[in-house]
């Protein structure tokens, strides 16, 4: 009896043992395959984090934070007054001279370019006549971009605002440290500011951390702060804590799998064919942003016209004939009639001429060709609409204010 009892125990020691390793395997594949790892919430800042957030308390005088915002350009990538440029502007642009500003993220920027090789220079370079002023920012979700209008997009005063949005990016305003939801940003240890829809309203929820102390109080407090953070963050809400079982395969496999049911089928951003969800929060503020922001600028005096940037996936997808994935945010756009340009019809022109490589560069962001072709639509597309001579923008903002009060 005690030799059947043993080997009883031997064999579901033995069975167990092999699930682990099966468990084991499945981390390492889906690692290896999906790049998707045990990756709980954290709950201290890495070593890594410690150490840039103590280099940067150490300065004298900081720079890239900002309080509202959460951070911006140095001054060595900027002019005097924060613009991506070499060349400092009047304050009122010269009669004849379209002025185009442009807020967004790294994609409006001309990330992992040069200054003249991005499309904003590019454009001026085509035609001297019209001036860009690039208020890019690496990073930004649109709330930050459409904040920073708010806070200095009217200094200029220009004829034309051109709102960036890249197409990923709609996971970015539901969040309040990037660290928490992507590897790309893990070392960016400053916060950002976000909104809430309530009401059918706009909420503004303020930097979190907005002082230097604050960041102080951060880095002795990480473990207190961190939850802090994360209650306004949905992605710190969505994933899994770490658990005092997590050093057996099977539990952090567990942990894993319903991480990725409750990110992808109970509250995605993106639904399982890749298109945005049009029920989620994410979805739901990015349109708020972007009605607000098409008509603030419209009330400052400006034209709005959105630009839509694709990523890497966007081309591949639409080089292999899918829908694309923010077609719902282009059906909202047509059913306001809002002026927009989708970038990714400029690189589907191209697709026979140069791969989604060609077109790209580190981080997805585009290529000087890429950068090229993006200049050249723009600017056929602002001529098409007969928008390159001042009077006639003004012309368009007056009849754009008029058709959405009739539409109110």
């Amino acid at each position: 009896m005690k030799s059947r009892t043993k080997l009883l125990l031997a064999s579901v020691l033995f069975i167990y043992l092999v699930l682990e390793g099966l468990c084991f395997g499945c981390l390492w594949l889906l690692a290896r395959t999906r790049n998707i790892r045990y990756d709980p919430r954290p709950t201290v800042l890495s070593a890594e984090q410690r150490s840039i957030l103590t280099e940067f308390l150490k300065r004298s005088s900081p720079t890239g934070i900002d309080d509202t915002l959460g951070w911006i350009n140095p001054p060595s990538h900027t002019n005097s007054v924060g613009i991506r440029d070499d060349h400092e502007y009047a304050t009122v642009p010269q009669p004849g001279t379209l002025r185009i500003s442009a807020f967004g993220d790294s994609f409006t920027y001309g990330g992992d370019v040069s200054l003249g090789a991005n499309w904003t220079k590019q454009i001026t370079a085509i035609d001297p006549s019209i001036e860009v002023l690039n208020y890019g920012v690496g990073g930004y979700g649109l709330d930050q971009a459409y904040l920073r209008y708010l806070k200095i997009g009217t200094d200029y005063h220009p004829n034309i605002v051109l709102i960036g949005y890249m197409s990923q990016n709609v996971d970015r305003q539901v969040n309040v440290l990037p660290a928490f939801y992507t590897n790309m940003f893990h070392n960016l240890v400053f916060t950002k500011p976000r909104f809430r829809v309530e009401d059918d309203q706009l909420v503004l929820l303020p930097n979190p951390l907005s002082t230097f102390s604050d960041y102080e109080n951060f880095l002795k407090n990480d473990a207190t702060v961190l939850p802090e953070l994360g209650k306004n963050d949905y992605w710190y809400q969505i994933n899994y804590s770490r658990g005092p079982l997590d050093f057996l395969p099977s539990v952090r496999l567990g942990k894993v799998f319903f991480g990725q049911v409750n990110q992808r089928v109970i509250n995605p951003i993106f639904n399982l064919d890749g298109q945005y969800n049009t029920k989620s929060e994410a979805y739901r503020i990015t349109v708020k942003i972007l009605d607000a922001f098409y008509q603030k600028a419209l009330d400052n005096g400006a034209l709005p016209i959105i630009l839509v940037f694709p990523d890497r996936n966007d081309q591949t997808r639409s080089r292999q004939g899918e829908i694309r994935r923010y077609a719902a945010l282009l059906e909202h756009f047509q059913s306001k009639g809002y002026r927009h340009i989708d970038i990714l019809n400029a690189l589907d022109s191209y697709n026979s001429r140069y791969s989604v490589a060609d077109l790209t560069v580190a981080w997805g962001h585009y290529s000087p060709i890429g950068n090229t072709i993006i200049a050249n639509y723009i600017l056929a597309q602002l001529k098409s609409l007969d928008l390159v001579d001042p009077s006639k923008v003004s012309q368009a903002v007056q009849q754009e204010r008029q058709r959405l009060a009739q539409v109110h």
